[in-house]
């Protein structure tokens, strides 16, 4: 190798430092050129503030140039209809660390006199929380000095996935003021897509929350405790037994597949499935053993069907889980501890297992799982990793 004995200096801190790392020292992670300042054309609720969207897409990465690609054009509808409200708009498609941190501080470039009243964040998420930037390090809450948050915020738009199951912690180092919008999980580019193209049938689509909370007056929903039932997945509290063998010509008629059980799963609580399903689509089932406690059935043994569907979050209209679907009339949706900030969605099936035949007990698991994936479809739009 060239150079080979010699010693390699590299610039002090390098290893260290927090984020993205550079050779140049003082040199701008991001173009300036990508980055625009447009003056409101009318007068109204906005005047004297500013909204702010923020690519922060990492330049190197296909999948994210594509989500770019895709992306960008679909919020110039919403650029036009804030700045006819009064609002002064940034567009910065090279978003850094200190690009987020300057607009919830009110620091930003070109509009440090203004009031942020919300800021888009388009990025990819880690199940942590954290935002990643266009550069390729990342925006944690942690990283949010929170006594500095301009109070006048009052949206923040995570379009990445997994903000939305960490979006308690996120208002909270936001100062508790602004409503901050997230996915629960990963979803798909045409999912992302989705929610930045104005649909009538939703609530909660960007053009949804640009027009409820930012063209009119309406303070955003307080910081209030997250109300649901605190149930455990009734998978926790069932058991595999002999289901392996026992349901083995079930699986045979879903042509399901056996999995290895979660590691974080106690052994021999569920045996795990992938069950295929129209359309090259499929969904994973968590088969168990549970004993009855119903009137007029106690102690009789049932077999329990749990899909996952992912957390629940402000972008998951309630229509999205209480509109059904028809053919599952097996299934039941419910929330139940994830063990994050928010609930998780399940879809649960149950029928006595005594007497139940192959065809059956295929009937019930293949409508937990359908019904699953409707719901995670219309949510997140593809399916679970």
């Amino acid at each position: 190798m060239a150079g080979e004995g010699k010693e390699v200096k590299t610039p002090e801190g390098w290893g260290k430092a927090k984020g993205v790392k550079g050779w140049s020292a003082g040199a701008r992670a991001d173009d300036p050129e990508k980055r625009e300042v447009l003056a409101p054309t009318a007068s109204g609720t906005g005047d004297g503030k500013a909204f702010l969207f923020h690519f922060g897409l990492k330049r190197h990465s296909p999948n994210a140039r594509r989500l770019f690609g895709l992306a960008r054009g679909h919020i110039d509808d919403d650029v036009e209809v804030l700045r006819a409200a009064g609002y002064t708009v940034v567009i910065d498609e090279e978003a850094t660390h200190d690009d987020f941190l300057a607009a919830i501080y009110g620091a930003s470039e070109g509009v440090r006199d203004l009031v942020p009243a919300g800021v888009f964040w388009l990025a990819h998420g880690h199940d942590d929380g954290a935002i990643e930037t266009v550069d390729g390090g990342v925006v944690a809450p942690g990283d949010v000095e929170t006594v500095r948050v301009h109070p006048g915020l009052k949206l923040v738009v995570f379009a990445a996935c997994y903000t939305g199951s960490c979006s308690r912690t996120w208002r909270a180092s936001l100062g508790g003021r602004p409503l901050v919008v997230g996915w629960g999980r990963p979803v798909t580019i045409d999912r992302a897509v989705d929610f930045l193209t104005p649909d009538d049938t939703t609530e909660n689509d960007l053009d949804d929350l640009i027009r409820r909370y930012l063209l009119s007056d309406v303070p955003v929903p307080a910081e209030v405790e997250v109300r649901w039932s605190p149930l455990a997945p009734a998978a926790q509290a069932g058991r595999e037994a002999d289901l392996r063998t026992r349901l083995e010509g079930t699986l045979a008629v879903l042509r399901a597949q056996v999995r290895p059980a979660d590691d974080d799963a106690p052994a021999g609580t569920a045996l795990e499935v992938k069950v295929p399903l129209p359309d090259g689509r499929w969904h994973r089932a968590k088969l168990f053993v549970l004993d009855s406690n119903e009137p007029f059935c106690e102690g009789e043994t049932l077999l329990g069907v749990e899909c996952d569907v992912g957390e629940l979050s402000a972008v998951v209209d309630p229509a999205m889980l209480l509109s059904g679907v028809p053919e599952s009339r097996f299934a039941r949706v419910q929330l139940v501890d994830g063990g994050r900030e928010m609930p998780n969605i399940v879809v649960q099936g149950f029928t006595p297992l005594a007497r139940v035949s192959d065809s059956e007990a295929a009937a019930v698991v293949y409508a937990t799982c359908r019904y699953a994936d409707v719901l995670e479809r219309r949510i997140f739009g593809g399916d679970a990793v």
